[in-house]
């Protein structure tokens, strides 16, 4: 094997050498054979290489002492861009979903809804008859009784989210119906929380039922009677205790999921003793099933007689206020509800990027037309093309998640999961807003930097 050395390293081993044999020679020659020995060592001091290294020179800057040539981890092609006064610095979240672009690849620059997708509905003034009349309900139950259900069926829309998981519906929700000179209004909320699972709930879900009690005209006290007579009713004691103690609102008293129902009797004496817990039922009780569509319009029928002279909320064909944003939002929630197990579904956060409606090309449309020639006499027939295009809608919605392990299960294998979720999402949401609708969904992993370690 060839060893390849520096040339500085080749004349210091040659210097070496010499001196040692001038320093044996020293030791067994004559005083005129040392002077020689001298003159000779002094001529290869002379002769020594340029290339070795001097004494370092003192300095107090110490800066002058750093290498002049950086290493290659520092090199200005891996050097970190220098930021400007006006660049922001990006956060390790942010840093982890940065990837490079393919070259090539046209990157589009999608931008997020706007202000008038988020907010409200607003309908200005309202065309009604001089005889209006209104009555607000908020529906008020425990979690999973069928609350959603119920209020889809009696405005005759997809309002509410609906789901076999509790805790669907995270905050209240306005719908309407309007039946002739009346108009009914529907507060559809979270379900109620017992007290030992206050911690596990979030604040807006826990309160949101209690304070849309003071907009309401009337309560409709929604029980399950599936639960009554087969499971713990503990939710439903505590309901009615902080009615008995903080409420005076005229309540009616409606019993659904009827059908579900084996134990009559058992049922008859929980009813007679919810019944006798809130002295301020005015009606009831009612027995229904809303998904079964039992019992539902008598029950419509009863608010309707409970309407009094006033303003609409709405206008007769709106069955809501809710804005494009949150209906949107709810529509793909309810989705993975139903395709998820486990806590996955309630801890999935959305954050929409993208907004845009877009015009797609038709195939163009050829158009015949009788004329007549220009003596009068001929008929002839005229063509000519038509370019035709339509509105589509494109969301683009990231799903963020907390951890790779959640990020797996909320894909699927091969993706089919987050392409079931927003296939089916999609045609909701195209029915929901009137709109052919593209809705693009994207997985996220974000760490949740509040989640003790």
């Amino acid at each position: 094997m060839a060893h390849i050395h520096s040339v500085g390293t080749v004349m210091n081993g040659a210097r070496r050498a010499a001196q040692c044999q001038l320093g044996r020679a020293h030791l067994h020659t004559s005083p005129t054979s040392r002077a020689l020995l001298g003159k000779m060592r002094q001529a290869l001091t002379e002769a020594r290489p340029a290339t070795r290294a001097t004494k370092t020179p003192q300095t107090s800057n110490i800066n002058d002492l750093k290498p002049k040539v950086l290493p290659a981890a520092m090199r200005e092609a891996d050097r970190p861009p220098a930021r400007t006064a006006g660049s922001q610095r990006t956060s390790g979240n942010q840093r982890k979903t940065l990837q490079k672009v393919p070259e090539g690849m046209v990157v589009e620059d999608h931008q997020p809804a706007g202000p008038e997708v988020w907010m409200p509905k607003v309908f200005g003034t309202i065309e009604q008859p001089v005889d209006a009349e209104m009555a607000k309900f908020v529906v008020i139950g425990a979690a999973n009784s069928g609350k959603s259900t119920l209020v889809n069926r009696l405005t005759g829309a997809q309002v509410s989210v609906v789901s076999e998981r509790p805790q669907t519906t995270r905050t209240r929700i306005m719908a309407a119906a309007t039946v002739g000179s009346k108009q009914l209004v529907f507060l559809d909320t979270p379900g109620i929380v017992s007290r030992n699972a206050l911690r596990r709930v979030s604040r807006t879900v826990v309160t949101s039922p209690w304070l849309t009690l003071g907009e309401a005209d009337f309560a409709i006290l929604l029980l399950d009677a599936y639960k009554l007579t087969q499971k713990s009713d503990a939710v439903e004691r505590y309901l009615f205790a902080q009615l008995e103690k903080n409420s005076t609102i005229p309540a009616i008293f409606v019993v659904n999921k009827i059908d579900l129902v084996q134990d009559q009797e058992k049922l008859a004496e929980k009813i007679k003793e919810y019944m006798a817990k809130y002295p301020f039922i005015v009606n009831g009780p009612l027995f229904i099933s809303a998904l079964g569509n039992t019992n539902v319009d008598e029950l419509k029928a009863l608010l309707l007689s409970k309407t009094k002279p006033g303003d609409w909320v709405v206008p007769a064909h709106a069955s809501s206020d809710m804005s494009d944003m949150l209906r949107v939002e709810e529509l793909i929630r309810v989705q993975w509800f139903t395709q998820l197990t486990g806590y996955l579904p309630y801890v999935v956060r959305q954050r929409n990027v993208g907004w845009e409606e877009v015009s797609v090309p038709q195939p163009p449309m050829t158009i015949y037309t009788d004329a007549t020639s220009d003596d009068g006499n001929t008929a002839v027939l005229q063509s000519h093309v038509e370019t035709r295009s339509t509105k589509e809608l494109v969301i683009k919605q990231e799903l963020i998640v907390t951890s790779a392990g959640e990020a797996k299960i909320l894909l699927g294998k091969s993706g089919s999961k987050i392409k079931d979720i927003g296939r089916d999402a999609a045609n909701n949401i195209a029915k929901a807003l009137g709109i052919p609708t593209r809705l693009h969904l994207q997985v996220l992993v974000e760490p949740d930097s509040r989640s003790r370690k």
